[in-house]
């Protein structure tokens, strides 16, 4: 079950004596005690309106968050659906990614690759890396759940948080950090595929002023899918130093590897078109995977992390947050990837939509207007090509925000103000080359028969760097006994950065380039976010509210090249109007929301189609620049109802589609999940606990589409439709827990129900499989 074993049970044994020689040493070392005595004597510790209180009101529920404006805020105040998942669920869902907790908020959802890159997909819109306290990092991983204290989802974009992220939402990560009170866990998880790991976490007092962390992880396991795995690392130490009641600093080192396979992946069989069921291609074993090995199809992350956090109430009025990050992170990576070398259908250029087995040719002269013919395609051979590539890439990050927060609290208005700046810095280089394999024959052979060759020349050479500056105004008043809550706010951003790819083609007019060329780029936009919250009931436990947000993300990338020459804009702009009502019941104990938002994203090229004119124009004509369009509804309650019974529940109706109006790639326009735990609180069986998740996902394209067919004209565009569809699918995971005294232990059946489904899609030709019933335990000992 575990091949490397001995990683997992030598970090255990390594935490777990140092777990206890800091007990001996603490039952020997009356300096410690008298240290703390002292700290317990100490003057009462003012809470910064920048830190979260770690006290819940309920097991699933928290009361305040720091994401979505930086100064702490009840989430029944924001004027948009924030959404925070506790300590409590975290442990409860378990899991080895983010988004096995993140799932079960309203409108998250997977996306297109499950093992790598934290890739979710929010209202829609899909985003790449991680948020870690409010700092984005990118690289191959999937962030190590270890570290986490709580997740923040923020919906809408977010010109604070992230002024440069997707529109659809943020999720914020928020990290383990130093705690006055000594304590620890230690925990060893073993199953089938995906879960054999062990952590550990120890905190407590140095002294009065001194409090420490360690937050540790490894990671090594196989997965269903034939030659995947992952082995990770984590290693964080911090260091809180109380400077005064009312002053902390907060340093945290950060050490991460990560490697996990790539995934090749399966194709759709050929017969399935557009509107037929799917399958992917017969003969194939779900679990089929040609890969060379783990050092040949992998992705990979080493990463080291310096942050710090300091956070002082200067005054009652007045108070100060300054925080700041360095990375280096190193990010190979290797893959193939496969395709059917004959195809074995089309697209019907008067439709749009692939059809199997047929093949449309275009029978009319050069020059004159097309004349399509269907004609039997030909067989699909068993025969799969191979290509991939090899790419070893370095990133940097620079970070620093200063945000400074007055607040006045008057008889009958409270005003809070934040004045804010923040800098990034990201630089990435490398070089890419060309794999390429044997092909295989899938009736008698999982693997090439042969080596995959890199070549000796790259044909990628990456130069790229971005800076970014922002200043943010807020305000927000307090009015008629905080029954009605006004808010607004201003961000302006500048960036400036550079993109070269050394092996980048020379283009002729009108696009024209030199081979190589570096590229710059420069700019600064404005945005803007208002909001109004009203409580109408005496005991204020609804909040009817409307906000306005907005951010802008600078051209980036090989899209340097196309703002140079006029055919990209230099941001792309984020708008979202959302509306809802939300609200709490058994004694605050339960919240739920209701939201319908519009979303605008602006900054997407289509075809012109005065290009499909007979005869076409000489040159072609450059792309329209048009706007991407969402809406949806979302329902989402979390909270305990019981002390003995809690729940999180989520529904989303959503529309988000590309100006053709043509459905996403992997993208689910109707999600929902629920869960449910209940735990035994007295009797025999007191401390005994059974939890179900359940999670759906409806239809979803099995590939991006863009563009028309070559039957379209001028006046007759005929946009291309998904290839295929991936059925809906609901999963059920179901866990047993039981705790007695320091000790604990959970027993999880993941897809309980052992259905068949498919994860994710990156095109037609990689379907990703998902893991079938997977069982997994876990034991854990807190001191």
């Amino acid at each position: 079950m575990m091949r490397h074993s001995w990683k997992i049970v030598a970090a255990a044994l390594a935490t777990g004596s140092a777990v206890l020689a800091q007990q001996v040493g603490a039952q020997s070392a009356p300096a410690a005690a008298t240290a703390r005595a002292a700290a317990a004597d100490a003057e009462v510790v003012t809470l910064s309106v920048f830190e979260v209180s770690s006290s819940a009101p309920a097991r699933y529920q928290a009361s305040e968050s720091a994401a979505g404006g930086r100064i702490t805020t009840s989430i029944m105040d924001t004027p948009t659906t924030v959404t925070v998942l506790t300590t409590d669920f975290l442990d409860d869902v378990g899991g080895t990614r983010v988004l096995e907790a993140a799932k079960y908020v309203a409108g998250v959802s997977e996306a297109t690759i499950p093992n790598a890159l934290d890739r979710v997909i929010i209202r829609g819109f899909q985003t790449d890396g991680r948020i870690v306290d409010g700092f984005r990092t990118g690289g191959q991983a999937n962030y190590d759940h270890g570290a986490i204290e709580r997740v923040e989802v923020v919906k809408g974009p977010d010109a604070v948080l992230l002024p440069t992220g997707a529109p659809g939402g943020t999720i914020n990560l928020v990290t383990k950090k130093p705690q006055w009170t000594a304590g620890g866990s230690l925990k060893l998880q073993v199953g089938e595929y995906d879960a054999n790991r062990v952590e550990a976490d120890v905190t407590g007092p140095l002294s009065e002023r001194f409090a420490y962390r360690v937050v540790a992880a490894v990671q090594d396991n196989e997965g269903y899918i034939d030659g995947t795995f992952r082995e990770s690392t984590l290693l964080t130490p911090s260091l809180t130093w109380r400077i005064a009641p009312q002053s902390n600093l907060t340093v945290r080192y950060e050490y991460y590897y990560f490697k996990a396979a790539n995934i090749v992946g399966i194709p759709t069989d050929p017969s399935v078109g557009t509107g037929d069921p799917f399958k992917v291609l017969e003969g194939v074993p779900h679990n089929f995977n040609p890969t060379f090995g783990k050092d040949y199809e992998f992705r990979r992350t080493t990463a080291h992390t310096g942050d710090f956090l300091f956070t002082s109430t200067v005054t009652d009025k007045l108070s100060v947050r300054l925080a700041g990050r360095v990375v280096e992170m190193y990010t190979p990576d290797s893959d193939l990837r496969i395709r059917l070398n004959t195809p074995g259908g089309s697209r019907n250029p008067f439709t749009g939509e692939w059809e199997g087995g047929v093949d449309w040719v275009n029978t009319a002269p050069a020059g004159s207007p097309p004349n399509f013919v269907a004609q039997p395609a030909a067989p699909v051979s068993p025969i799969i090509g191979i290509t991939g590539t090899r790419g070893d890439y370095t990133e940097r990050h620079r970070d620093l925000q200063n945000d400074w927060s007055y607040i006045v609290n008057g008889d009958r208005v409270t005003s809070s103000t934040l004045l804010g700046f923040s800098y990034s810095y990201f630089a990435n280089t490398g070089q890419g080359y060309f794999r390429t394999s044997p092909d295989i024959d899938i009736t008698k052979e999982t693997r090439p028969s042969g080596p995959a060759v890199v070549s000796t020349v790259p044909n990628r050479d990456v130069r790229h760097n971005i800076s970014r500056y922002q200043v943010y105004l807020t305000e927000q008043l307090e009015l008629f006994n905080k029954r009605l809550m006004l808010s607004g706010g201003v961000a302006h951003l500048t960036f400036n950065g550079m993109f070269q790819n050394r092996f980048e083609p020379a283009y002729p007019p009108p696009n024209a380039s030199l081979a190589g060329q570096s590229f710059s780029g420069s700019g600064s936009k404005a945005t803007y976010n208002y909001g109004v919250v009203l409580k109408p009931l005496r005991d204020r436990n609804v909040s009817l509210y409307y906000g306005h947000t907005q951010n802008a993300v600078p051209v980036g990338g090989g899209e340097y090249r196309l703002a140079n020459i006029g055919q990209a804009p230099l941001f792309s702009e984020g708008t979202q109007d959302e509306f809802g009502v939300k609200t709490n019941f058994f004694d605050g104990r339960v919240i739920a929301s209701v939201a319908y938002y519009e979303i605008e994203q602006t900054g997407y090229a289509l075809h012109h189609p005065g290009n499909f004119a007979t005869p076409q124009p000489p040159a072609p004509l450059p792309p329209i620049i048009s706007t991407r369009k969402g809406s949806g509804w979302e329902f989402q309650v979390a909270g305990s109802i019981t002390d003995n019974l809690s729940i999180i529940a989520s529904w989303a109706d959503t529309k988000n589609r590309n100006p053709d109006g043509i459905m996403l790639n992997s993208s689910a326009e109707e999600s929902g999940a629920v869960f449910v735990r209940y735990e035994v609180g007295r009797g025999a069986l007191r401390g005994f606990a059974v939890a179900v998740g359940a999670n759906y996902q409806g239809k979803r394209a099995a590939g991006d589409t863009a563009g028309y067919t070559d039957a379209s004209t001028p006046t007759n565009l005929i946009p291309n439709q998904p290839s295929a569809y991936m059925p809906e699918r609901t999963l059920v995971d179901v866990t047993l827990s039981y705790a007695r005294g320091n000790w604990s232990y959970g027993l999880t059946l993941a897809n309980a129900l052992d259905k068949t489904y498919y994860a994710a899609a990156d095109s037609r030709d990689l379907i990703n499989v998902g893991t079938p019933r997977n069982l997994s335990g876990s034991v854990s000992w807190k001191f």
